[in-house]
Parts: structure tokens; C-alpha cells; sequence
């Protein structure tokens, strides 16, 4: 674990140093490969995800319509139109993020 926040949070520096060039950390969902079945757990164990939707997110994320996650962090099961909904606060705040606090969820209202 301790290796893909490394890697996560590099792409983050490499955002902020480049920022002529779009980089975002994508976790494309959870498959049924033989690493998974290697690690002991089943697919009946958790939600399984296909290949389609993570694909189809992986086109809009390079699309001009995702601009606003530059440098962050996401998960291509998450919703395009609620991502674009709080897109500005995105934008502007250190969610999809890691930093010292952890990941900055914030309490629903």
C-alpha cells in the first residue's frame, strides 16, 4: 500500500511542476484476476467491476471536460455528472488528494 501513495503522490508533485501536461491517478475498479484470487478473497467477496465503465471513464478523464482533476487522485466507478457537479471545489481544495491529515473526507451535512 505504502508503494501506490508514493506513486500517487508523485503524480500530485508532477502536476503542480508541470502544468502544461494533465496527470490524475486513476483506480480503475476491482477485477477478477489471478492476483486478486492469490491475495485469499473471492469475487463473491466484494463488488466485482467490469471493463466498460472504467474504460469509458478513462475517455472522459482525458476529455477538456476533466480538466478540473489535474493532479488529483479518482476511481472510474465514481459518477462523471456528480464529479462535474463539485468540480470547482475540486478544483480549489486538496480533495482527491493525500496528505498528512489522510484522505480529506469531509462529514456529510
Amino acid at each position: 500500500m505504502t508503494s501506490k501513495v508514493v506513486v500517487v503522490k508523485v503524480l500530485e508533485f508532477l502536476a503542480v511542476e508541470s502544468p502544461n501536461i494533465f496527470i490524475a491517478s486513476l483506480h480503475p475498479g476491482i477485477f477478477d484476476t489471478a492476483l486478486f484470487r492469490k491475495s485469499g478473497l473471492m469475487p463473491k467477496m466484494l463488488p466485482m467491476d467490469s471493463a466498460t465503465p472504467p474504460a469509458h471513464f478513462m475517455l472522459w478523464l482525458v476529455s477538456p471536460e476533466a480538466t478540473f482533476l489535474r493532479g488529483k487522485s479518482v476511481w472510474a466507478n465514481w459518477d462523471v455528472v456528480e464529479l462535474q457537479g463539485i468540480g470547482s471545489k475540486i478544483q480549489e481544495s486538496s480533495l482527491m488528494t493525500i496528505n498528512v491529515d489522510g484522505w480529506p473526507y469531509t462529514k456529510a451535512d
